[in-house]
């Protein structure tokens, strides 16, 4: 029979073994998981830029140095141990060793650490506050980099589909030509027209390698690095209703107007200790005097203060930390405009293209793609000519990649309008 303890260390190390799976799989970089993805996701990407970008790593390293700067701000000075002595007198017969220890400790009285370290706290606040908008930034590019790498496979599906149809169509127009009932300038104009797409499907390709590119350079990997193909299709939310709300939400949430609301809060701070200014500072000083040839006059005790008499210098501070403030508060409102004209232009943007996207799909995609078959049809009977029939496929492809433009269009402005409102897009992370 096995031990107990034999039973319970198997049993622990099968639960370790099990557990390790686990937990690696949590902490996967979002990377990894992207590049083994069938298709590129959103999600994935947003939350490897997150993870790589270096611009957001160096940022996300300063406000952690601005919080520990703040953390020291408001703490006491170090004090201050001054030793003096008398060198000949240790080498004398006829007198003592001579010497004097002083330790001094500044004590702050007025509430004048207490401001420093609320001003500095301020400004550690600001920093994670940029950083936050950083992060935003950074997000909306991934989008409409991914949405422009959609694009342009859909342009290229597009190119395919069309050339497929002019195939068919040539071989008509070579069996007719056979058949000596049409001559060979209709096959000739359908392998131009191919010739006109392949020279498009390069275009696409570049646009395409571009777009890669822009992915690869947020997610700090070399240009061309190999990425999975964009979705098929997108699937589009509905466009927000109201533009009330939203500025509502982007002016509780910007981070840039939270960013200037903490200046001013660290502004206003200084302002507070330009007025203590003012007050006088006391230190706490104690001495040993071995100068002293009586015994009771060497341990000392006494209290310093400086004598603030310099007005003019204080008063020209606290006027420029009043001027500070002035121009935080300045700059936050001047901010809160320029947000509220954002998140209605942005918005304005998104209904457009939701209701273009609508006409195209309801009625200018169906309506070309009647129109030809229709014209197929009549030229397979001899009854419409060739450069009817590529002027149909020319107006359906147009009007499906002008469909997909409209849909990467829209789903970009969403990605502006969420970065007017200061939300994090679909799919990412917090900053």
């Amino acid at each position: 029979m096995l031990s107990r303890t034999f039973l319970s260390g198997t049993l622990l190390a099968l639960g370790l073994a099990a557990a390790v799976p686990v937990r690696a799989a949590a902490e996967v970089p979002a990377l990894d998981s992207l590049l083994v993805a069938p298709a590129l996701d959103l999600g994935l990407l947003e939350r490897a830029v997150l993870e790589r970008n270096p611009s957001l790593g160096a940022m996300r390293a300063a406000w952690r140095g601005a919080e520990a700067a703040a953390d020291q701000a408001g703490g006491l000075e170090d004090p201050t141990l001054e030793v003096l002595t008398a060198p000949q007198s240790w080498s004398s017969s006829s007198v003592d060793p001579a010497f004097m220890a002083t330790l001094s400790q500044p004590l702050p009285l007025f509430g004048q650490r207490g401001l420093k370290g609320r001003a500095a706290r301020a400004g550690a606040r600001a920093v994670g506050e940029d950083y936050r908008t950083a992060g935003l930034d950074v997000l909306r590019e991934a989008r409409r980099a991914y949405y422009e790498y959609f694009l342009a496979a859909r342009g290229r599906a597009v190119n395919a589909e069309l050339k497929d149809l002019l195939g068919q169509v040539r071989r008509t127009a070579v069996g007719r030509y056979a058949a000596g009932t049409a001559g060979l300038e209709d096959a000739l104009q359908a392998d131009v027209e191919i010739a006109m797409l392949d020279h498009e499907d390069v275009a696409l390709q570049r646009e395409s390698r571009a777009a890669a590119t822009r992915i690869n350079a947020l997610l700090e990997r070399a240009p061309g690095s190999p990425l999975p193909g964009p979705p098929a299709e997108l699937e589009l939310p509905p466009a927000p209703a109201g533009s009330d709300s939203l500025r509502s939400a982007a002016l509780a949430s910007r981070p840039e107007l939270k960013s200037w609301e903490a200046q001013r809060d660290s502004r206003a701070a200084e302002l507070s200790l330009a007025r203590r200014q003012r007050l006088p500072e006391f230190a706490l000083t104690a001495r040993y005097d071995r100068f002293m040839t009586e015994r009771e006059w060497r341990p000392q005790v006494g209290l310093s203060l400086d004598l603030p008499i310099q007005l003019g210098r204080r008063g020209a501070a606290e006027r420029a930390a009043r001027a500070g403030v002035e121009q935080m508060e300045y700059r936050r409102k001047a901010a809160e405009t320029e947000v509220a004209a954002e998140v209605e232009t942005s918005l304005e943007s998104v209904q457009e293209t939701e209701h273009e996207i609508h006409i195209m799909e309801e009625r200018v995609v169906p309506a070309t793609e009647r129109a030809l078959r229709a014209v197929r049809a009549s030229y397979e009977n001899s009854r419409a000519a060739f450069s009817a029939v590529l002027n149909a496929e020319r107006d359906l492809a147009r009007a499906r990649f002008d469909l997909y433009r409209a849909q990467a269009g829209y789903m970009q402005g969403l990605a502006d309008l969420d970065r007017a409102v200061g939300a994090t897009p679909a799919g990412g992370e917090t900053p």
